[in-house]
């Protein structure tokens, strides 16, 4: 062994600081505490934006889907408009016209056995579909034949407007406008 001994030099020292209370031994837990929840939540919260992106790319791919179905039943849609609307000017037209085959009976039937009717047209004008241009040639017909025939005409609310009579040998060809009358 040796005879040399080691002193310490150290002086006691009496301007040092306390030591902390043991409460302050809480901090350092709470702090890794704090580190934990705090990558927890990081996590949680990347998580939930990676769920909530692929949420908005579904939700964008059914709002694609709804875009198109939109747009092709705007267009059936508009398909059936016109074609109703085709619809609509087919109606009115029969429903205008409803009035002719009354007019080419009447016609007809004012035309004594003697005479002939040669030739018979009603022409509709489509902007006042309540007129008539009626055209019709009587062979071996008299003036009081066509008389009688605008006659029977005007029983049916027609009047005769501007008519014109012409005589081509045996043949009368007539041609009037034929008005509808509203009593």
């Amino acid at each position: 062994m040796s005879a040399y001994i080691c002193h310490d030099f150290k002086t006691p020292r009496n301007d040092t600081a306390r030591r902390l209370p043991n409460s302050f031994r809480i901090v350092p837990v709470v702090f890794y505490l704090a580190l934990i929840a705090g990558a927890y939540f990081v996590t949680m919260d990347v998580i939930n934006i990676r769920g909530a992106k692929a949420e908005k790319l579904k939700h964008d791919q059914v709002k694609a889907q709804h875009e198109s179905e939109k747009t092709r039943f705007a267009e059936e849609k508009k398909n059936l408009d016109i074609e109703s609307a085709r619809a609509t000017e087919v109606a009115k037209w029969i429903e205008g016209t409803r009035v002719i085959q009354p007019l080419c009976v009447r016609v007809a039937r004012s035309v004594p056995t003697e005479a002939t009717l040669g030739e018979l047209i009603l022409e509709r004008n489509e902007q006042l579909p309540d007129q008539f241009i009626l055209s019709f040639k009587l062979v071996n017909g008299q003036p009081q034949h066509v008389q009688a025939v605008q006659t029977n005409l005007e029983q049916l609310n027609y009047r005769s407007y501007s008519p014109q009579q012409s005589k081509q040998g045996d043949t009368w060809d007539c041609r009037t406008n034929l008005v509808w009358q509203d009593r």
